[in-house]
């Protein structure tokens, strides 16, 4: 045995057993791990040897065990040590012849105060380690404190300047709403405006061709009264030619029958065929004239329908220019569309390039007078309806 200052202490009698440790010398297999009854056992040898028992004493002992393992057990053998001292103490109660030799005693209460100053700096060893690691926990703790406190300052700060830039964030996603708005409400009013011409194009081309068949047939039938007339009058004109020609032809044969007789009405005779002969050239010459008069009437008519059918075409052009340039617009305005989607994902550069597509859609978008059908109507030439050319 050895004291605090590793005095060697001879102790002559062995302690009492361990309580469930009588007879245990065989070391338990490292597999099993260290067990209470191999640290008592591994004590009492220990002290048997004449040493005090410690922690890395008994692990050399057992060859085997971790620190944080063997030192709850040694302390259990260290409480345990008064009741086994009191053990070999209760005998001095009775007489002398009965109990065991004074030095015997002596040296048990040498052991017991010994190993009770061993406990007391073993506890006084232990509490000190524990209370400096104790305060090693607390600068820890109070470390980890400080760095959660910086942490949470620098959460807080991140967070106040994710909330700035999410309410920015908001107001412009609401401004580029708003803009996508009244954009979708210019694009539908251009799109309305835009039908609107071409139903009114169309509906001019409708009554264009109309008009165009009305006047067709007006012109057919004035043109068919023409021809009757105009064969009527030939038909007049041969049958009065006719009429002249056998009143000549009569007007010979007398003047054949009567040649001896009417020698004298000879001039007389002569002059009347001769105004004969001048009516049958202005009855000629009327019926030409007539012929002429008929045939500027029918020319007329066909410059007149000309005239509708270049009209129409202008119609039908312009209808098909409108009905482009609405497939263009509703184009463009998909497009446009496609582009503020597109924009929407992109906070920063949509209000620049939606500005700049407005502008290109004014910029491409073509006025034209609603009124430019009815002036080329005006100017057309043709005239009035239900009226017949003079001629």
């Amino acid at each position: 045995m050895t004291t605090t200052d590793n005095t060697p202490v001879s102790v002559s009698p062995s302690l009492p057993a361990a309580p469930s440790s009588t007879n245990r010398f065989t070391r338990r297999p490292s597999t099993r791990g260290v067990q209470l009854e191999d640290v008592l056992t591994a004590a009492d040898e220990i002290v048997a040897k004449g040493q005090k028992p410690t922690i890395e004493r008994v692990r050399q002992h057992l060859g085997s065990g971790s620190p944080n393992t063997v030192s709850p057990m040694l302390d259990v053998w260290f409480e345990r040590l008064p009741q086994r001292l009191a053990g070999l103490a209760a005998p001095q109660a009775r007489p002398q012849l009965d109990g065991p030799p004074l030095a015997v005693l002596q040296a048990a209460e040498q052991f017991w105060d010994v190993a009770r100053r061993e406990a007391e700096q073993v506890q006084v060893q232990k509490g000190e380690a524990d209370r400096r690691e104790i305060e090693l926990q607390r600068d820890a703790l109070a470390h980890q404190q400080a760095q959660l406190q910086q942490r949470e300052a620098t959460f807080e700060q991140a967070r106040t300047h994710l909330d700035k830039a999410l309410a920015v964030a908001e107001q412009r996603l609401a401004a580029k709403e708003a803009e996508l708005h009244a954009q979708q409400q210019e694009s539908a009013r251009i799109l309305s405006e835009t039908a609107a011409e071409v139903r009114r194009l169309r509906k001019a081309q409708e009554e264009a061709l109309a008009s165009k068949e009305a006047l067709r047939e007006k012109s057919e039938m004035a043109l068919g009264a023409a021809q009757r007339d105009a064969k009527e009058a030939e038909q007049r004109h041969d049958a009065r030619a006719r009429r002249l020609l056998a009143d000549i032809d009569r007007e010979r044969v007398a003047a054949r029958q009567a040649v001896a007789d009417l020698k004298k009405e000879q001039s007389a005779r002569s002059a009347e065929q001769d105004a004969s002969r001048a009516a049958l050239e202005a009855a000629r010459q009327a019926l030409q004239a007539e012929k002429a008069a008929r045939t500027d009437a029918a020319a007329s008519w066909s410059r007149q329908e000309q005239a509708t059918q270049i009209e129409l075409a202008t119609l039908r052009e312009r209808a098909g220019a409108a009905e482009q340039r609405a497939g263009d617009l509703a184009s463009q305005l998909m497009h446009q569309q496609a582009q503020v989607e597109r924009e929407m994902a992109q906070l920063r550069d949509s209000h620049a390039a939606t500005t700049a597509a407005l502008r290109q859609l004014e910029a491409r978008e073509p006025r034209e007078p609603r009124d430019e059908v009815d002036t080329g109507k005006k100017s057309s030439g043709r005239p009035p309806r239900g009226k017949k050319p003079s001629g």
